[in-house]
């Protein structure tokens, strides 16, 4: 059965090697492609077996004159095939260059921002049943869970394209089984399968596919390098060879990040203002390697990246801490770095802080990103014209003068990118600063985007914000 269709028992193998809960409803990113086919067709039996609801997310995003209709046929096939199928439809600006990367953070924009939306619609009844036995909700909620077609071949060409920009252990990890990003749990059950079997999958219920002419263009990297895979499988470096480096270069990868994380659980602070701290001598301590992650997972978290900053950046910036040079400080992929009290300092880079996004109104609590950091909920009552942006050297000004003392408590480079809503009048609310404006009716929470636990349950924790009008359903 090594080229004949994924089992059943296989399938759940994978899955249940992942930890994905048996209760949960189980969401399939899907193209139409055969990759993407099999798996909606796994998922769905896995689904049903379980009493359980699979779910297939469609994107269109509009790079084809012939993409909206396409991603419309794929849906109804995904609905004959018995699962539940909803089309994401893109209608921004269009990529110019480096089009693939740009398709596919289009994608799990638009995936993210829909799970985030149901999975928001779900909580709100749960909410609001804890609410009626007079008890209170526990914690953060998970974030949503999608599952990814990737493959063995897919995994492969990733290695191949990593070695060939100079990547180290953990861009020769290539692509995790298991990972977050947006607030996503990105599942990829399929990563030890070779390509064949998907196909097989498909073939083997007769279904229909889609065939994206960009997987034939050698104007593409990956393309090029699929091209190369009969003449590398001849010198040895299969695709299953391949794959099983990837997968030894990332127990390698996280045995670093635990020493990391340890650093982080033993000597740094991490406040949820959006700020990190650590003595400099513990720092200096490190290995190399291990320094160089500590830096660079702290700049990147803080700087509302989903992606580390260059590699030679942070190294610079080590240099310049081991060599007491960081003077007026560094910024970093967002982020600053800088002394403070005589400890390093990581925080947002007030300068490069996203703009002011508008809270919409809706008829439901709504949740929403902003400067890739933050996380945040506001009720349902929220005034049409509320939006959330960075404090600002004004703000920081008129807090003062309101005699709001707790800003002053704060290091100078973090006052200004707290984040803070506002209104037509001024601002509304500062949930980090504990002040919320006289006659205000506000009710939220907001906390940082999902990261490890060594980074502290109180960084970790969401703030809670009201006016004490009503409590937060």
């Amino acid at each position: 059965m090594t080229d004949g269709p994924i089992t059943e028992d296989e399938f759940e193998a994978a899955l249940c090697a992942l930890a994905f809960p048996e209760d949960a409803d189980i969401h399939v990113a899907c193209s139409g492609g055969p990759d993407s086919m099999a798996l909606a067709i796994l998922a769905r039996d896995w689904a049903q077996r379980r009493g359980r609801r699979a779910v297939a997310v469609v994107v269109d995003h509009g790079l084809r004159p012939e993409a909206s209709a396409e991603a419309e046929t794929v849906g109804a096939r995904l609905r004959d095939l018995g699962l539940a199928a909803i089309v994401l439809h893109y209608d921004g600006a269009k990529p110019t260059r480096d089009i693939q990367a740009a398709a596919r953070e289009i994608r799990y924009r638009l995936i993210g921002s829909w799970l985030a939306r149901q999975g928001l619609a779900r909580q709100g009844l749960a909410r609001q049943g804890l609410a009626r036995q007079g008890l209170a909700p526990q914690g953060r909620e998970a974030p949503s869970r999608l599952l990814l077609a990737h493959h063995q071949e897919d995994q492969a060409e990733t290695l191949l394209l990593r070695l060939a920009r100079g990547s180290g252990v953990d861009g020769l990890s290539a692509m995790s089984p298991l990972s977050t990003r947006d607030a996503m749990t990105l599942y990829r059950p399929l990563l030890s399968f070779p390509k064949a079997r998907l196909a097989a999958t498909v073939q083997s219920h007769g279904v229909a596919t889609v065939d994206d002419p960009s997987n034939r263009n050698t104007d593409f990297a990956r393309v090029r390098m699929r091209g190369l895979q009969d003449v590398l499988a001849a010198e040895g470096l299969t695709p299953a060879r391949l794959a099983d480096t990837a997968a030894r270069m990332a127990r390698a990868r996280d045995s670093l990040n635990a020493a990391r994380d340890d650093f982080l659980t033993r000597h740094a602070t991490a406040r949820r203002e959006g700020f990190l701290t650590f003595p400099v001598e513990p720092y200096a301590a490190l290995t190399e390697e291990i320094a160089l992650r500590v830096l660079s997972e702290a700049v990147r978290v803080l700087g509302g990246r989903s992606y580390p900053a260059r590699e030679a950046q942070i190294a610079a910036a080590h240099a310049a801490i081991l060599d007491d040079k960081l003077k007026g400080g560094r910024t970093l992929a967002g982020a600053g770095v800088r002394m403070w009290r005589g400890n390093i300092l990581i925080c947002r880079e007030a300068g490069t802080v996203a703009g002011a996004a508008a809270l919409h109104k809706t008829d439901r609590d709504e949740i929403m990103s902003w400067d890739g950091r933050f996380d945040i909920r506001v009720s349902r009552a929220i005034a049409a014209d509320l939006e959330i942006g960075a404090l600002g050297t004004d703000g920081v000004t008129a807090l003062r003068k309101a005699g709001v003392g707790q800003v002053e408590t704060l290091p100078g480079p973090v006052r200004a990118s707290l984040p803070t809503l506002r209104d037509r009048g001024g601002i509304v609310c500062v949930p980090h600063l504990n002040y919320t404006a006289d006659g205000a009716d506000l009710t939220g929470e907001i906390a940082f985007r999902p990261v490890s636990s060594a980074w502290g349950e109180d960084f970790r924790g969401a703030l809670a914000f009201s006016n004490g009008v009503r409590p937060l359903m």
